[in-house]
């Protein structure tokens, strides 16, 4: 099943399977979607094993509240969106910040001020939070996860192109954030 499209309708039949208390439907979701989904908490939360406690929340919270399910957008997107919002409530509990972009790195040297090095990461980190819900998870993906556009294209259920106009936009956008913060 590698076409993006066809593993949005499957996980879409996965769903209404599940919200029927099937198993080896639940299981199927798991295994297309917890590889992908635990590489993007990795990111979020700094480790793969609390990354994997995160997405083993996601899926046990669906399964219990599988007669409950509702859905409304593309199912790849709820669960990054999902596990996003977990890592985030993580984070928060944790009182961590999300690892600096490589964009702040690269421009750091032994001389630049600590506090200067926190602002930036700071206007950075405002950036991508103001950025829409699914340029922000594109961005994400593509930036602090390592993903690849077809990667991405495949496991959030879009077409390349879509990946590739959204990463432009993410860019511009931050691109004018930065500056208007300098």
């Amino acid at each position: 099943m590698s076409h993006p499209a066809q593993l949005v309708r499957q996980s879409a039949e996965w769903i209404a399977q599940i919200r029927d208390g099937d198993e080896v439907a639940f299981e199927h979701l798991y295994r297309a979607f917890a590889p992908g989904l635990i590489a993007f908490a990795a990111g979020y939360v700094g480790g793969r094993g609390i990354a994997e406690e995160m997405v083993q929340e996601l899926f046990l919270t669906l399964w219990r509240k599988r007669s409950e399910l509702a859905i409304t957008s593309a199912v790849p997107t709820y669960l990054f969106t999902s596990v996003r919002n977990l890592c985030i409530d993580h984070l928060r509990r944790e009182r961590r910040f999300v690892p600096w972009d490589a964009a702040v790195v690269g421009r750091i040297d032994d001389t630049t001020p600590p506090e200067t090095i926190l602002l930036e990461s700071l206007d950075l980190q405002d950036a991508i939070l103001r950025l829409p819900a699914r340029c922000r998870l594109i961005f994400t993906l593509s930036r602090q996860h390592d993903m690849t556009y077809d990667q991405i294209a495949q496991s959030l259920g879009l077409s390349v192109k879509t990946v590739e106009v959204q990463m432009g936009r993410a860019l511009r956008k931050i691109r004018a954030w930065m500056l208007r913060s300098e």
